[in-house]
């Protein structure tokens, strides 16, 4: 199974997102849409918060929600 993601860095304002293309286990991608639906947040928010956890540099800004309500 394939996941498609879009990685940014807000300590360039300049820098547009990047995409990337990856592909985890199913049963990674099933853990994650639980976790998405528990919390109600993205995929997005979801792997940046845990790419800031293990060491990168990512803005807490990025970790959010982007979608309309």
């Amino acid at each position: 199974m394939a996941l498609s993601l879009t990685l940014t860095s807000s300590t360039r304002p300049m820098e547009t997102d990047r995409k990337i293309t990856l592909s985890l286990p199913a049963s990674v991608v099933q853990a994650l849409k639980a976790r998405m639906a528990a919390e109600d947040t993205t995929m997005r928010a979801l792997i940046l918060e845990a790419l800031a956890i293990n060491g990168y540099n990512v803005a807490a800004d990025e970790i959010r929600d982007r979608r309309r309500r």
